[in-house]
């Protein structure tokens, strides 16, 4: 592709390999005839490119990502010659841009330090603190950056509310965290979300509630917080049990037919789960006991009992048919 970086240049169809990204901006492609073309950006170019002709609509584009590049090692003088700050953070004042004084020259380092200081307020440091603990948390779970951005939001949301002016910051980052799983479809149990913190569980669940009913209230929070199902943590409890697929399924069937026939209203899906892959679980070469499924669960074994005293009665009807599972049901222990 050729093109003079100019806006409005034509090219091929074809793009060739390089840094590119999608684009956030909406662009109209003359050559396409689409008000809403599929453009990408061409980071080391700086250009903006449709992707389905091929025409250049945009020359002379600023990258406003962080430069990742040091040049500080290779330099004999120790200074460090990076061009540019940090990313842009939209969820800061000043989308968290400011002007750093350099500490060399006479007179500088004091001039530097005051500078520092009154760069960012006392609320800007608060959400900076907040939004590394989120970071840190999410990372030991492994959960995406979307995530991680939801959960930021919250905690900014809640910040700017000023409802909670005064509590201790670490059970409103957990809580975040709880919430922005939930409204991403990737539910975390009050456990898993506890074992990343010093904060209690039952503080958590207090938290939670407590800034559910603040950004309703002031209409912050619009979207409707999805209802947990036992297939929410299926997979990823019978994954950290080591259970096979055939288990799995077998107490995936026999979860969703216990809520559907309302064999287990009142009870937790959390505790359900845990009590059809026990249910699964004893009819297969691979048993495991209350303790090991609740330590998994984040439940205690009476809670998994009590369940599992509800669905055995209804172990004909909550069995998947036509598997050993089912043919084999007389060999399950009565509680």
């Amino acid at each position: 592709m050729s093109d003079d970086g100019g806006e409005g240049s034509s090219s091929s169809s074809s793009i060739p390999s390089g840094s590119f990204v999608p684009s956030t901006v909406k662009y109209y492609c003359p050559d396409c005839k689409n008000p809403d073309a599929d453009v990408v950006e061409d980071i080391a170019a700086g250009d903006a490119i449709c992707r389905d002709c091929g025409r250049v609509l945009l020359g002379g584009l600023i990258d406003e990502h962080s430069e990742w590049r040091t040049f500080s090692n290779s330099d004999s003088n120790g200074a460090d010659p990076n061009r540019v700050g940090g990313p842009s953070n939209p969820l800061l004042k000043d989308s968290g841009l400011s002007t750093m004084i350099s500490k060399e020259g006479a007179g500088a380092g004091n001039l530097s330090r005051w500078q520092n200081r009154g760069a960012l307020g006392a609320s800007d440091r608060t959400l900076l603190a907040g939004f590394k603990e989120i970071s840190r948390m999410a990372d030991r779970i492994n959960l995406p950056q979307t995530i991680v951005d939801r959960a930021n939001e919250l905690f900014k949301q809640i910040e700017d509310l000023r409802t909670m002016r005064g509590r201790s910051a670490e059970p409103i980052i957990a809580a975040s965290l709880y919430i922005a799983c939930r409204l991403e479809g990737v539910p975390r149990t009050f456990k898993e979300i506890c074992a990343l913190t010093k904060v209690s569980k039952k503080e958590i669940g207090r938290y939670y509630k407590y800034m559910v009913e603040q950004l309703k209230s002031k209409n912050v929070l619009s979207t409707n917080l999805e209802t947990i199902t036992t297939s929410d943590f299926m997979s990823r409890f019978c994954n950290h049990l080591r259970l096979p697929v055939d288990v799995m399924k077998a107490a995936t069937h026999v979860s969703k037919e216990a809520m559907r026939l309302g064999i287990v209203a009142g009870k937790s899906p959390i505790s359900v789960a845990a009590a059809g892959i026990y249910m699964v679980s004893q009819l297969s070469a691979e048993k495991r006991t209350q303790k090991n499924i609740g330590d998994i669960a984040g439940v205690s074994e009476v809670t998994i009992r009590n369940a599992y005293k509800d669905l055995y009665p209804h172990r004909a009807q909550l069995l998947p048919p036509d598997t050993d599972f089912f043919k084999n049901m007389h060999n399950l222990p009565f509680s």
